[in-house]
């Protein structure tokens, strides 16, 4: 950031040096009177406040409550999946719960469970040209009990944004098939198990005037098991939410608009 300097003082603006000499000539002050401050003009306090508010400021969006997208099983696994999702609500979250049964003289390769869901967030349109600057927080918890030759269980979590919904989709976005976060990888079902992970992730994405910006989560669940029993208690889940510690179901965004990202002399609409 460049910072200004004074022009050279013109040669035509001269100091009033017959009005100045007079200054000072009366007699000694009787009061400590000053000039009214108010003609100063506003000083840059008020403006120094407004700019630390706006910078602690982040305009939390509601997302909607995911919905199941894809559920494989077993071969030969009859009615409802062993691997077993309650309903979910608009708290950013998905939960899961299993009871797993293998017996050991089958003898045959591991069985695998995988179900996801996902959900599409979309964000205020942008009055003005500039950047969308976001955060959200990815966590998962397995809470777990069992005795098996082989039970992994992870958790994975896939992201994409795009600038304007009408024109893109987040789920189309390069990069969207590789999870952006696995919190928990091959958690083993031992006894009283209970794993938890916690990740942060800030981003931006350049937007101009009239966009609508969308972003679109997926979570997962994938389970590989073989000889014994796994339990997947109530508790486990997997959820999106702030930054800091807060509500879940919310991911934070604040608008920067082009004139202040050039006073920074940072890139505008570039990514």
């Amino acid at each position: 950031m460049t910072i200004a300097t004074l022009p050279p003082r013109s040669a035509d603006v001269r100091l009033p040096v017959e009005l100045l000499e007079e200054l000072g000539t009366d007699v000694a002050p009787e009061s400590a009177a000053t000039r009214d401050a108010d003609r100063l003009g506003a000083g840059f306090g008020a403006i120094q406040t407004d700019m630390q508010t706006w910078l602690r400021h982040w305009e939390p969006v509601r997302l909607p409550a995911f919905t199941a997208v894809r559920d494989v099983t077993p071969d030969g696994e009859r009615g409802p999946s062993a691997l077993r999702s309650a309903p979910t609500r608009d708290d950013g979250a998905v939960r899961v719960t299993a009871s797993l049964y293998d017996p050991p003289s089958r003898g045959s390769a591991p069985l695998g469970w995988s179900r996801n869901w996902a959900t599409l967030g979309v964000l205020p349109t942008a009055n003005e040209a500039g950047r969308l600057f976001y955060r959200f927080r990815v966590s998962s918890r397995l809470v777990l009990d069992g005795a098996a030759a082989l039970s992994l269980i992870s958790t994975s979590v896939n992201f994409g944004i795009v600038a304007d919904v009408a024109k893109a989709n987040p789920f189309e976005t390069r990069g969207f098939a590789t999870p952006i976060a696995r919190p928990l990888v091959g958690v083993q079902a031992r006894e009283d198990q209970d794993a938890d992970a916690s990740q942060v992730f800030e981003g931006s994405i350049a937007v101009r005037q009239g966009d609508t910006p969308a972003m679109g989560f997926v979570i997962g669940t994938d389970v590989l098991f073989r000889d014994g029993w796994v339990r997947v208690h109530e508790g486990s889940s997997t959820w999106i939410g702030s930054a800091d510690p807060g509500a879940t179901g919310t991911v934070e965004v604040r608008y920067v608009p082009s004139t202040m990202l050039r006073f920074f002399d940072r890139t505008v609409l570039g990514d």
